[in-house]
């Protein structure tokens, strides 16, 4: 008999798969039709099966390579929290490949589960660290203090 953390475990593992695969179709199909998602790159929280569609197509179009790899994970009721590593290279700087970084960066994705489906999904990682890869010119800029 599955337990709940299985139940869990096995979408959550479905949903990295799907992005390991920039499987759009298959990320959006884990995802309620009224779920939101929302990450520190984002400037909004993208709500429903087309908004979340739509950015992950644009993420996997511009970032080609990225990767997420689990390193811890917590469980408990209707409730994933998902420690991670992802790496790739930024998206080319006027569409010079040659310009393209490659990037490693920790992070912490929030699953809400309910149905089976995924109702509401935060990440929260170091942004700025992935924008200063894509300009390195920002990490000498001088800190007000």
């Amino acid at each position: 008999m599955q337990t709940e953390k299985d139940i869990l475990s096995m979408l959550v593992n479905s949903w990295i798969a799907a992005f390991n695969a920039h499987d759009v179709e298959q990320i959006v199909a884990l995802y309620a039709k009224d779920a939101e998602l929302f990450d520190t790159g984002m400037r909004r929280p993208r709500k429903g099966h087309n908004e979340i569609a739509y950015w992950f197509a644009q993420r996997f179009q511009q970032m080609p390579t990225i990767q997420y790899t689990p390193t811890k994970s917590f469980f408990n009721e209707g409730e994933a929290v998902i420690c991670w590593i992802t790496r790739g290279y930024t998206p080319p700087i006027l569409r010079q490949r040659w310009l393209s970084r490659q990037f490693q960066v920790d992070g912490v994705s929030i699953f809400l589960v309910r149905s089976g489906l995924i109702h509401w999904q935060h990440g929260y990682y170091d942004h700025l660290q992935i924008v200063e890869k894509v300009l390195p010119a920002l990490r000498w800029l001088p800190l007000k203090l």
